[in-house]
């Protein structure tokens, strides 16, 4: 059989690739999925829900040997660890017959086999059944997963220790279980053997259980671990290991106090876990890895290889089956034509101890790392009444609260139900709410969550700031805004358009857009303003709509924009004006600032750069033609251009792309189709080179004239980063800088927020 073209691989049927399996071939697209073993991958079959099946039985185990407290009485019990795995193997052979139906239901192709690329988009499974094919990806999805990591220790691999995999399928009760690792597969195993009846240590090389947490945290959960008759050993590391797991084994660990000989019948690794990216062809693909073999991708979660994508652990996600969920999500969004990505994601997790371990958003220590002032609230679970009821008071819950501001930053439980309690508070952070929102909420009785009640009634009104902020300068409401008109004007030979709004006699306000747009982006900031200042927005030569004739034979560059507003100033007669600069309109606007620095009254610049240190990684394509200035270069940042890359420049960074009206960039990328605007552009791109060389004059107009600067700024512009906003302070210490949770096209996502701070900020300038 020749090669196969599909136009969908997924290499791997672990969560987020079977939902991307699935979805993509429901929707008429040919894809196929190939799987080594685990129809569904780990999760179904050797992860989480097995492993929280038979954490289940050790909770009956539990309760049926505390049954007397509740008023029933037993006989001696006994665990039967062959009743054990056989109902976890029905609970697992019936998850994957689901799966094989929905395979069969989608259309989607499941190939049971060993994949390895051969070249960029080729690959060859040696099947399990024998034999091999040869396929080739138009679109190829990087689902690979993880394995148990095996510590370098002397002696362990040949000990030959269960993992996770092994553990699962043990038919009877280890005497003695040694669990290398605190962490969330030890812990989790180690409890539920402690409560089937074996007797178990945890090695943990740090200096605290669950090494992530905060010490109370991890300090409450070893305290009821240890209540339960498990041996903690913390600051272990291990020296060697003798014998055989299943047998008889020997740990010889360091400790604070000297080393120490721990003597068992069976280890379980739970020290991490390794990604399965090593012996694949990666390499002959194009496909990127980083330290510990994770691959590279960008927060689209594409690889650095060309129509490759990874899902899940192996994209370095976060460890967790709802991260691959959400992993597809981002694929299959973009895949639509989306601009969604994995940052600022709102990541919960849950450690299936009894009691649970929720968390979510940041913990006290990160708080402290970032600098944050936090109010901290603290609830035993003692107080939560519905613990009384089922003789579970164990733990507590806290959460961390902005005191100007009363929302949630963070939740983590230690008890009962957490897992359940923490994603009401998780909903309530998506949402934006304060803490007020659940300390008044009517929830009911007797409930785990009702314990929210509490926890938030014992924060201290005085600590914490919830009330509306009456917000000065704000703007008129919209039906009260001020018309804008649309005018042209003849200077320095070229027809200008522009639009204004607002009094005649009023102080001036000059908007200067920048790439790849015109004065169409300020449609909403204008009237906003309009009320208090006259608003002047041209659009710059080769864009929007200001005319350039032919025999004009004008040159595009910075100096020649610059230029041209500064007539177009001189027409109109603006004496004295304040600027509002963005991307291209900053170069432009600091060349008239430096030129009449008495006309300018103040300087809003929004994502406007002057500063080397404030260009970012975007920008190495452009670098690369200003020092190379080729054919090959130029054409490469055509793309750019496209209606795509104009979609994608105004999604960057943006947490919500779907709230961003598409009326921007379509306008844009019409205007940009018409004949030699692109190659305007490209010349305006190497040009920018000579912006960067004055960079430091522009620099020298700050120290100098001091002009009133408000540098408000969207944080996750991938172009002009955060570093050269806080420059200006280095300069100028009239500036003030501001940052958005935004991207490059801040207004946007945020124009009342830019409109709010501009009116406090103008009101203060002289006019």
């Amino acid at each position: 059989m020749g090669v196969e073209l599909y136009r969908n691989v997924i290499i791997g049927s672990g969560e987020g690739g079977k939902y991307l399996a699935w979805h993509l071939a429901g929707s008429g697209q040919q894809t196929m999925v190939i799987e080594r073993r685990w129809i569904g991958g780990s999760c179904p079959n050797i992860n989480c829900l097995p492993a929280k099946n038979e954490i289940w039985s050790a909770k009956v185990a539990d309760l049926v040997r505390h049954a007397a407290e509740f008023g029933s009485t037993t006989g001696p019990i006994s665990i039967n660890m062959e009743a054990v795995r056989r109902r976890k193997r029905e609970m697992v052979a019936a998850l994957v017959a689901i799966h094989v139906k929905k395979y069969k239901e989608t259309g989607a192709e499941l190939v049971m086999g060993q994949a390895r690329f051969t070249g960029l988009s080729t690959l060859e499974v040696s099947l399990n059944d024998g034999g091999t094919r040869t396929i080739e990806g138009e679109r190829i999805f990087l689902n690979l997963g993880t394995h148990a990591a095996i510590p370098p220790t002397p002696g362990l691999r040949e000990s030959e220790p269960m993992t996770n995999i092994e553990i699962l399928e043990l038919d009877r009760l280890p005497d003695h279980l040694i669990v290398i690792g605190g962490g969330y597969v030890g812990l989790e195993f180690a409890q539920a053997y402690r409560r089937f009846g074996s007797r178990v240590t945890i090695l943990q090389r740090a200096a605290h259980l669950l090494g992530n947490e905060d010490p109370d945290i991890s300090g409450e959960l070893e305290r009821i671990l240890v209540a339960e008759g498990i041996e903690v050993l913390t600051h272990a590391d291990l020296i060697q290991v003798t014998g055989r797991s299943g047998a008889e084994v020997s740990v010889v660990v360091r400790t604070p106090e000297g080393e120490r000989e721990v003597a068992g019948t069976d280890i379980l690794v739970a020290a991490g876990r390794v990604p399965n990216t090593d012996g694949i062809g990666l390499e002959l693909a194009g496909v990127d890895v980083i330290t510990g073999g994770w691959l590279r991708v960008n927060d689209r979660l594409e690889t650095t290889a060309p129509g490759v994508w990874a899902i899940g652990e192996c994209a370095d996600s976060p460890q967790f089956t709802h991260a691959s969920m959400d992993d597809f999500r981002v694929i299959r969004d973009n895949l639509a034509g989306g601009d969604r990505t994995t940052t600022d994601r709102l990541m919960p997790s849950c450690l299936y101890t009894d009691p649970q371990v929720a968390q979510v958003g940041l913990t006290e220590r990160e708080a402290k790392e970032r600098g944050l002032a936090v109010t901290v609230a603290r609830l035993p679970m003692a107080s939560v009444l519905r613990t009384r009821t089922i003789s579970e008071t164990e733990g507590f819950m806290k959460a961390l609260i902005a005191p100007d501001s009363g929302r949630i930053l963070g939740f983590t439980m230690v008890g009962a139900d957490a897992g359940e309690v923490m994603t009401v508070v998780q909903m309530a952070m998506q949402a934006g709410f304060p803490y007020t929102v659940l300390r008044d909420s009517v929830l009911s009785h007797p409930t785990m969550a009702e314990g929210l009640n509490v926890l938030f009634s014992t924060v201290k009104p005085a600590d914490v700031d919830v009330t509306p902020k009456k917000v000065e300068n704000a703007p008129k409401e919209a039906e009260d805004w001020p018309e804008t008109s649309i005018r042209r004007v003849e200077a320095d030979g070229v027809t200008v358009f522009y639009r204004e709004a607002g009094p005649a006699d009023a102080p001036i306000l000059l908007l200067l857009h920048g790439f790849p747009t015109s004065s169409f982006q300020y449609r909403e900031l204008i009237p906003r303003l309009a009320d208090r200042y006259r608003v002047i927005a041209p659009d710059l030569p080769g864009f929007g709509f200001t005319e350039v004739p032919a025999q004009r034979q004008y040159k595009y560059s910075f100096d020649s924009l610059a230029q041209t507003i500064l007539k177009f100033t001189e027409t109109l007669g603006l004496e004295r004006f304040a600027l509002y600069v963005f991307d291209y309109g900053a170069p432009t606007g600091f060349r008239l600032a430096m030129a009449h620095p008495e006309r300018i009254t103040a300087i809003v610049s929004q994502n406007g750069n002057a500063y080397e240190e404030g260009l970012g990684d975007a920008w190495a394509p452009i670098r690369r033609y200003w020092s190379e200035p080729s054919f090959e270069n130029r054409e490469s940042i055509r793309e750019a251009l496209n209606a795509e890359g104009m979609r994608r420049e105004y999604a960057s960074g943006i947490a919500e792309p779907d709230r961003i009206g598409p009326e921007g960039y379509t306008l844009d990328a019409a205007l940009m189709s018409r004949p030699g605007n692109q190659d305007i552009q490209l010349d305006l791109f190497l040009d920018y080179a000579n912006n960067v060389k004055l960079y430091p004059a522009f620099q020298e107009y700050f120290r100098t004239s001091k002009p009133r600067l408000l540098a408000i700024w969207g944080e996750n512009d991938p172009f002009f980063i955060p570093a050269g906003a806080e420059a200006f302070r280095r300069d100028n210490p009239n500036a003030v800088v501001e940052f958005l949770d935004t991207g490059h096209f801040a207004l946007e996502t945020h124009v009342n927020v830019i409109a709010t701070a501009m009116r406090k900020f103008l009101a203060k300038a002289p006019h």
